[in-house]
């Protein structure tokens, strides 16, 4: 086993400036990488298994980080760390939540960062990336030794279902570095102090709405700002309900897979919780922290949110507030009714242009170290990618409860496959949720886009194993 690395002095830069930060995010959608002719070589695991990746200790690097629901302190542990190994190593590190506006322009400009958490509402859509040839395969990555064990391999550390996410058939492009789970979140000391038992099934959960409501309290909230949010619960409740073959044959484009009777009970049971009034008024013009606030006022009983949710939310709950996750209540019928839509989260992803390569590739297996993973876990109350790491916070134990089965571990990938999904289920989600389209409409405007994805030959097409 690898002994700790010793903590010398470590030499930092400043926060990296950068000239396309008064640059409108809305200007780069359609320019997102086609950038300059700068070629650096693949990476090759060598022999050496304390620098299997020939890291030239002397090379700066360039590190940006999504600067949202997890912060960026732990990535200035992360740094530390690398600064212990390669103490000459100047490291450039810009945490903001502004990803797509300032790492757009150095994509076509040919000079991109060395890593990048490409995150956040602001994310680069990752497909666009693949198709220009932009970003670093990760398999010299997943094939090094590990930190800790160098006779056991970086992938043989990660926990089942970690790669999935950031994997394009058959190719790793993003290390999905944080474990986690979209869930339905309650304060369990609400819950007891009024009697009310967590349900289980999607009956239970609206028997329980008119108690909650007789309390003053509206039973679900959610940010109709971000929509999205409601992509993962409403996924949930039709493969909980149809199975998981269900979610991927939506993912891989097959016909009329929208059509399919548990998407549309799952789009009937997310309509009526606005047409029977379980909404919190007001819901459809909340952002994401507006909506996790009223949450935290105990405004609002339930909200699908993912892990990050304690962490984001620290500086605004009530000392005596106890999150406590569920998984999606399920409907009547339901086939796999412990599907959880769980693995690789916050994508950190390695330009193939990157300026130092080698150093990319070990600062993320630094992060995939014991030490890294647990820094990551006692900063942010949060699971990593990483096996073993044992966290103190209930919340998060109570969400590693929520995937221990790994044959219920599933991620909708159609998003992320197809930026032009994306940007349709976001606005469709919205109008479900807020009345203004029927299931109907609905289900045939997403069947719609996505039999023009299936025929558009212009963009790479991906499947399911």
């Amino acid at each position: 086993m690898r002994k700790p690395i010793p903590n010398p002095h470590f030499s930092r830069r400043g926060l990296l400036g950068t000239s396309a930060a008064g640059l409108a995010a809305t200007s780069l959608a359609a320019c997102a990488t086609s950038g300059g002719d700068a070629d650096t070589e693949d990476v090759e695991v060598g022999g050496d298994d304390e620098n299997p990746f020939g890291v030239d200790g002397s090379a700066p690097l360039d590190v940006v980080i999504f600067d949202g629901g997890f912060g960026n302190e732990y990535a200035v542990k992360h740094q530390e760390m690398y600064n212990r190994l390669y103490p000459d190593a100047e490291i450039s590190h810009l945490a903001t939540q502004q990803i797509a506006e300032t790492q757009q322009p150095r994509f076509a400009e040919g000079r991109p960062a060395d890593v990048i958490d490409n995150s956040g509402a602001q994310e680069i859509p990752i497909d666009q990336l693949i198709n220009d040839g932009e970003l670093a395969e990760l398999t010299p990555l997943l094939d090094a030794p590990s930190f800790d064990d160098p006779n056991v391999t970086v992938r043989d550390t990660l926990r089942a279902g970690s790669l999935e996410k950031g994997t394009f058939n058959g190719e790793v492009y993003a290390l999905n570095y944080a474990f986690s789970a979209w869930t339905i979140w309650h304060d369990n000391k609400l819950f007891t102090d009024h009697g009310w038992e967590a349900p289980t099934t999607w009956d239970e959960m609206l028997e329980l709405c008119p108690d909650i409501q007789a309390a003053g309290i509206a039973p679900w909230v959610y940010t109709g700002v971000h929509p999205v949010y409601l992509y993962d619960m409403f996924l949930m409740l039709a493969g909980r309900h149809g199975g998981v073959d269900v979610l991927k044959a939506i993912d891989n484009l097959e016909p009329d897979a929208w059509g399919h009777d548990s998407v549309g009970m799952a789009a009937e049971a997310m309509y009526k919780l606005w047409e029977d009034g379980y909404v919190l008024e007001g819901a459809p013009g909340l952002d994401h922290i507006q909506s996790q606030t009223a949450f935290n006022n105990r405004e609002a009983a339930f909200i699908p949110v993912g892990s990050w949710l304690p962490n984001e939310q620290r500086e605004i709950a009530p000392d005596d507030f106890e999150y406590a996750p569920i998984g999606v209540p399920y409907l009547e019928g339901s086939v796999q009714p412990g599907l959880i839509s769980a693995g690789g989260e916050e994508p950190f992803i390695v330009p193939d242009k990157a300026a130092n390569k080698p150093g990319a590739y070990e600062y993320l297996r630094l992060m995939l170290s014991q030490e890294g993973a647990q820094i990551f876990g006692d900063t942010v109350s949060a699971a990593t990618v990483v096996e073993g790491v044992e966290l103190d916070n209930l919340a998060a134990q109570l969400t590693d409860e929520l995937v221990s089965n790994p044959d219920d571990l599933f991620q909708p990938q159609f998003r992320f496959w197809y930026s032009r999904m994306d940007e349709e289920v976001r606005p469709a989600l919205g109008s479900l949720m807020s009345g203004e389209s029927t299931p109907e409409e609905f289900l045939d405007r997403m069947q719609t886009v996505a039999d023009e994805t299936a025929d558009d030959d212009s963009i790479e097409h991906f499947t399911h194993d």
